[in-house]
């Protein structure tokens, strides 16, 4: 079964790889006919293993494509690793001026510095070969390669590589650049999950765009409709693209999928995109709602801007993670003993003086229904002999409150802060536990000169 066509009921737990050309092969100029890729990966000889060209040593055969083969190497100048993506040296003889085309990718790529892009290094010839150094991504495994091997990911993972590809995208479109080929095989994944975005073979700027200075290039299955009608490439279709993937990570299947270009060209005229929760019905609405926005047939429906579109997936990663990842994370590194599951944790934190002081972390939701959560510790037992003394320390305090709170049928002093769970950071909630814990035992310590809680 193709990428892409999977039961439509559904989740599929491994799709199979079988892609089609239009699936997984970026061509150029395909207005007058469909090109299949050509013959990949005759020039990626598996006698250069071992050998040198100019300042590297190549070590492995990393990727191949029709245009060039990508190894990994070993600058032995700077004796630092790296991948080196030799052109095939019989394209530069049969196709002039394919070598500074090839060149243009590092260009335009050697400018955008960003975390999840694949920095480019450097350019260069040596032995009758061209090549491009770029960044050695340790892991070598493509978001197509996890998709294919390990099937769908969930909502919270999706989400935050297609943030991470968004922000790439964000910094190229700053530069004044269309990437135009975003796919699960362009994006690398480091070994701790991170998106790197590469092959910038078919970029151009926005400038020669507007002016009509590129042909129609692309993955077909990721193109956006306004293309196939002359439209520009521009930001937005690099959102369509994004959006595309998006759909692809949380149900493993391509929202349209066709043998040919006409036919595919045909889907987007007349058929809607299917609603990602109608195939997968666990993608919070928020999500479901950024995926509809990014694959509108209309452009001007889609994001305004890649900040735009990462400010809307960072809003559903923070409102789906799980509130235990969360916790544990604010508590990493911290001297302190946690317990609990699901929505509520223990936190006991060592004090000075061998002092011990138990912090409590809930998420609840709010009157208006928002999810919250909260950092609380009790204080001392709420003696009305104790009122005027709370209320005077109330009004001083700037981090936190103190209010009554009925704990096991008893009212107690309890320090409190609450955050949106939307927007609550690690570093937040590992800043309130620490200090509400410090506060409430020196609460404690004045009322009670007990430490019992």
């Amino acid at each position: 079964m193709p990428e892409g066509t999977a039961g439509t009921t559904g989740r599929m737990d491994r799709p199979t790889p079988i892609p089609s050309v239009l699936e997984e092969t970026a061509v150029q100029d395909f207005r007058v006919r469909p090109r299949a890729p050509e013959t990949t990966g005759e020039h990626c000889l598996s006698d250069r293993m071992g050998s040198s060209l100019g300042s590297y040593r190549i070590e492995r055969l990393l990727g191949r494509g029709s245009m060039a083969c990508v190894y990994k190497a070993r600058h032995l100048g700077l004796d630092r690793d790296c991948a080196l993506k030799i052109m095939d040296s019989s394209l530069d003889t049969r196709q002039a001026g394919l070598r500074e085309q090839f060149w243009a990718e590092a260009r335009a790529a050697a400018n955008l510095m960003h975390p999840n892009v694949v920095t480019v290094h450097n350019v260069g010839s040596a032995d009758g070969h061209h090549f491009i150094e770029m960044e050695y991504v340790p892991g070598g495994r493509t978001l197509r390669d996890v998709l294919v091997h390990d099937g769908p990911l969930d909502a919270s993972k999706s989400a935050t590589l297609a943030r991470q590809i968004t922000l790439a995208l964000g910094a190229a479109h700053n530069s004044g650049l269309v990437h135009r080929d975003i796919k699960p095989a362009n994006v690398l994944l480091t070994e701790r999950g991170v998106a790197k975005l590469a092959d910038f073979g078919l970029v151009r700027r926005l400038d020669d765009l507007a002016r009509g200075g590129a042909p129609l290039a692309g993955t077909p299955t990721y193109m956006a409709p306004e293309l196939f009608e002359g439209v520009p490439a521009s930001p937005r279709s690099d959102f369509y693209a994004v959006g595309v993937l998006l759909f692809y990570c949380l149900s493993g299947r391509l929202p349209l999928v066709s043998d040919s270009v006409g036919q595919l060209i045909q889907l987007h005229r007349t058929q809607p995109i299917p609603e990602i929760r109608s195939l997968v019905p666990a993608v919070p609405e928020a999500l479901a709602q950024i995926v509809a926005r990014a694959l509108a047939r209309n452009p001007e429906e889609r994001f305004d801007s890649a900040e735009e579109m990462a400010d809307a997936l960072q809003g559903v990663i923070l409102r789906i993670r799980e509130v235990e990842a969360l916790v544990r994370e604010s508590v990493d590194g911290l001297n302190c003993f946690i317990q609990g599951h699901r929505n509520t944790f223990r936190i006991i934190v060592p004090l000075p003086c061998d002092r011990l002081q138990e912090v409590v972390v809930e998420a609840t939701e709010a009157p208006n229904g928002d999810p919250i959560l909260t950092v609380f510790s009790v204080c001392a037992p709420a003696d009305p002999a104790y009122f005027q003394y709370a209320l005077r320390l109330n009004s001083q305090l700037t981090y936190g409150s103190i209010s009554v709170h009925d704990v096991l049928g008893s009212p107690m002093f309890v320090m409190s802060r609450t955050f949106s769970l939307d927007t609550v950071h690690a570093d937040d909630l590992r800043g309130a536990i620490v200090e509400i814990a410090r506060r409430s035992d020196g609460i404690e310590k004045q009322l009670t000169r007990m430490d019992q809680y």
